[in-house]
């Protein structure tokens, strides 16, 4: 929905959350704000992808509204909207201001250079003390001599000004295009206006595009396809697991989209995808282990549940792959290869078939809806005639509306075939989602007309005012016969896409009843070769015991004719 950053700031704060005057808010986290509202009124998520089905980090207030209600459905979510957003506005005044200003015109072109991060090397030099705390910090699962290689390695400094370190985050092409800046413990300051502020761990330099961290090491790791790497939630978890002998790469953060210009370099790779142990971890692992479908050759999931029953251990909200790294130094353990779990993957793959089922539903209700406005229509257009002949009463009101298709044997023939739906038929379509989008939109339009169409009706019954002129019932008689022309437009054209859309989805579910066919005969074909096979096994079996039992009967024949000629000769 279209809307300013305003009337969506109220609206988030009518049901409930606090909204600073910047925009942002708390959705999901206690520090540092994890919504931010946009000029034009989106949404944008900075720590997961709650939106769409948990596969997108922005969306709008409906999007929104789905997510803080787990049983608002599209249409409900829209009116509540649509409720909120026709609230009166306060004033920016009364948004407490959190201490942050977001600037999302600055965005900065070209790369960093080598002698700016330079003066961080020098920096580190001369707070040495400090510098080392930090680092301690940052790679708590390292002994020093590890973590100096570590910093050497990724050239981690130092910025004296943010008490932070900094390390460079370079593309594939060895180009620097921003800094990676940590504090696990950042101090608050107060702001020219006056207000507390508390910075997050990890910062970002501002207006830059960021890309996944040691680019060059995947490269490496592709020398050797057959050993796992392990994808982490962010720099911190990917720089203590390479100091612990693991290959390990990060794309930034846990809600990050893998690009499609790195896909190559994941290209038949084995991926162990290890984020953190809470709900933004799950929901970013699932979104990762979609895109990642169809280029890795391998992809496994790090089961926190099952480390915790595997080794004993007691795991926190966020626990990530750092503090597991220092537990099992700590106790002794090894490091659990154990507890991959692949079963999240056809957890994936429910989701999508149960994203088809929806669509269909979708498509049932806008098709119902459709016809009903058509009768509508037509029914209006004979009380216009009507009215035109001076016979405005109902009664009198012959209809002859042309026959509709009836389209409820789509739904019928797919919940007939739902159950032998192949479980692939998520990962032989990606495009599920889109469907969705299409088929929501289609019936957000048809709430639109069927508005439309009731201000028409009204529109009719003032026909009938003797309030009105001649002159003003002519005017709204002209005005009517475009409005429902217009209408009738409509409706044909959100019956062409509805019905484009079904035509579409009964493509894929035929192609996925052919292919689950052709499995189904592949599975025969290879059952008989192995009944063959056995058969085969079997005769040869049995030939070799015939053979077996024929040799010992010649051999024993053979010495009885022999004793029986010895004892001849003794009596002679």
């Amino acid at each position: 929905m279209k809307a300013d950053k305003e009337i969506i700031m109220n609206a988030v704060s009518n049901i409930g959350f606090e909204v600073f005057r910047n925009g942002q808010f708390h959705w999901n986290s206690s520090n540092t704000p994890d919504m931010s509202i946009n000029e034009d009124g989106t949404i944008h998520c900075w720590t997961s992808s709650p939106f769409k089905n948990n596969t997108s980090n922005h969306g709008d207030l409906i999007d929104f509204l789905q997510v803080v209600n787990h049983n608002q459905n599209f249409k409900e979510a829209k009116e509540e909207a649509e409720r909120l957003t026709g609230l009166k506005l306060p004033s920016l005044d009364s948004y407490i201001d959190n201490g942050y200003t977001i600037d999302n015109s600055n965005i900065k072109t070209g790369y960093i250079s080598e002698e700016f991060i330079k003066t961080f090397d020098n920096a580190r030099k001369e707070n040495f003390s400090r510098y080392k705390e930090l680092l301690n910090e940052a790679l708590p699962s390292l002994d020093f001599e590890k973590q100096k290689d570590i910093a050497l390695k990724y050239q981690i400094g130092y910025i004296e000004q943010s008490d932070r370190l900094s390390m460079p985050i370079r593309d594939e092409e060895n180009r620097i295009v921003t800094l990676w800046k940590y504090n696990k413990n950042p101090n608050s300051y107060i702001n020219d206006k006056g207000v507390e502020v508390t910075p997050g761990k990890v910062l970002f330099t501002k207006g830059r595009e960021r890309c996944p961290f040691n680019l060059y090491d995947l490269q490496e790791y592709r020398k050797d396809i057959t050993q796992e790497i392990y994808l982490c939630g962010g720099e911190k978890d990917t720089l203590n697991m390479i100091g612990n002998g693991h290959r390990a790469i990060t794309l930034g953060s846990e809600n990050e989209n893998l690009k499609d210009k790195y896909k190559p370099l994941f290209q038949d790779l084995k991926i162990v995808i290890s984020y953190d142990n809470d709900e933004a971890g799950q929901k970013g692992a699932e979104k990762i282990l979609k895109q990642l479908q169809g280029v890795a050759k391998e992809i496994k999931v790090w089961n926190w549940n099952k480390v915790e029953k595997n080794q004993d251990l007691t795991l926190f909200k966020g626990f990530d792959m750092t503090d597991y790294l220092i537990v099992i130094k700590k106790q002794n353990l090894e490091f659990d290869k154990t507890n991959y779990q692949e079963d999240i993957k056809n957890e994936v793959l429910k989701m999508k078939k149960e994203d088809l089922v929806r669509i269909v539903e979708i498509i049932n209700r806008n098709d119902k809806e459709l016809n009903n406005i058509s009768k509508k229509l037509f029914f209006f257009e004979n009380r216009m005639i009507n009215f035109k002949s001076n016979k405005i009463q109902k009664k009198d009101i012959k209809i002859e509306l042309k026959q509709e298709k009836n389209n409820s044997d789509f739904l019928g023939q797919f919940y007939k075939l739902k159950s032998d739906l192949s479980p692939n038929i998520g990962l032989d379509n990606d495009n599920f989602e889109q469907n969705l989008k299409e088929a929501e939109k289609i019936e957000t339009d048809i709430g639109n007309v069927k508005n439309k169409s009731e201000k028409v009706d009204l529109k009719i019954d003032n026909l009938s005012s003797s309030s009105l002129s001649h002159t003003q019932k002519d005017k709204l008689f002209d005005e009517l016969e475009k409005d429902i022309l217009n209408l009738k437009s409509a409706v044909e054209k959100l019956k062409e896409e509805n019905q484009n859309l079904k035509k579409e989805l009964e493509l894929i579910i035929e192609k996925n009843k052919i292919q689950s066919q052709k499995s189904g005969l592949e599975k025969e074909n290879f059952s008989l070769k192995d009944k063959l096979e056995a058969l085969k096994d079997k005769t040869r079996n049995l030939k070799n015991e015939f053979e077996s039992d024929s040799k010992n009967k010649i051999t024993y024949s053979q010495d009885a004719k022999k004793i029986q000629e010895n004892q001849n000769e003794r009596e002679r």
